[in-house]
């Protein structure tokens, strides 16, 4: 009889940011954020506190061309348009959980906060996706072997 070798992964949140967030401040205008954005291609900004730590609210593309198709000026405040109190995940957070999360509220994006809410990352449903085919190509590359005695 044959029998599988299986390696069972555990990730956490922590282990899929790959980059610093990307900030604005309350004050930062639309056009300024928009400009963020093309530099960094991203789409989606965390707005944060003055210390520059504390997430407040998100704003993303989206968010900005809605604004601009509503006429709104380009020296918009990013805090009118933003989404307060964005949805988070924790560093240690499972990823299952943290997908979870996302399918659920309909999102794209999740703030990643320390445990005393820092914040720590982005979370995309894109990283998902791609750690999603990083663990299948794992999983595929791994080959079974005979045991001695096996029934």
């Amino acid at each position: 009889m044959w029998r599988w070798i299986v390696g069972v992964i555990w990730l956490k949140v922590k282990d899929l940011i790959k980059r610093k967030p990307v900030v604005v401040r309350r004050a930062s205008t639309l056009i300024e954020a928009a400009r963020v954005m093309v530099k960094e291609n991203i789409g989606l900004l965390v707005v944060v506190d003055e210390k520059g730590e504390i997430p407040l609210g998100v704003i993303s593309e989206r968010d900005i061309i809605r604004a601009f198709a509503n006429n709104l000026p380009p020296n918009t405040s990013v805090w009118d348009v933003a989404t307060k109190n964005p949805v988070t995940a924790a560093l240690e957070e499972d990823v299952g959980s943290a997908a979870t999360k996302i399918v659920n509220k309909k999102i794209r994006h999740l703030v990643v906060v320390d445990d005393v809410g820092k914040l720590a990352g982005v979370l995309s449903i894109r990283d998902l996706v791609a750690e999603k085919s990083t663990l299948r190509a794992i999983v595929s590359s791994y080959e079974y072997e005979p045991l001695a005695g096996g029934d």
